[in-house]
């Protein structure tokens, strides 16, 4: 009988170590869960909130839409110019030889911007837009003069 007690001694501390490991695990993995925002999101939407930002399609109740805003010298093109209004997730592209960025511009203010994209870059805005007429721009230099801006109407 003092073997056994022996080995229930050695195998309990370890059971319940493998016990609180799990618990700990279970426990991450709800925080990961969540439906709260994470930092980086909320970060994310505030900075595009104060700058620019652009529009996409949304599908299932608070779930951005995805589309493609594309720059190239001087041109601004999106997957479509006019769409439904919801939060969208824009993946901004740009396709040019200069250094571009994205603003989002509703009634004269700048509603989302996105950072400075070299040739090649990419980055991604969250907005969300109401309905109402929208223009997307560079605001780099004088490259929305020159023809890289897109009105976008959202319905």
């Amino acid at each position: 009988m003092p073997a056994r007690m022996d080995r229930r001694n050695r195998t309990l501390p370890r059971l319940a170590g493998g016990v609180a490991a799990l618990t700990l695990g279970l426990g991450a993995l709800s925080a990961c869960s969540s439906d709260e925002p994470d930092a980086a999101a909320a970060s994310t939407s505030s900075a595009a909130s104060s700058a620019s930002e652009a529009p996409v399609t949304s599908s299932a109740a608070g779930e951005a839409e995805s589309i493609t805003a594309t720059e190239a010298d001087f041109s601004i093109s999106l997957d479509e110019d006019t769409l439904p209004a919801g939060s969208y997730t824009i993946d901004v592209v740009n396709d040019g030889s200069s250094t571009h960025d994205l603003v989002v511009e509703r009634d004269g203010d700048d509603i989302a911007k996105s950072d400075r994209l070299g040739p090649g870059d990419t980055t991604t805005l969250t907005v969300d837009l109401q309905p109402g007429e929208y223009v997307f721009f560079c605001s780099i230099g004088n490259h929305r003069a020159m023809g890289m801006e897109l009105t976008v109407q959202v319905t």
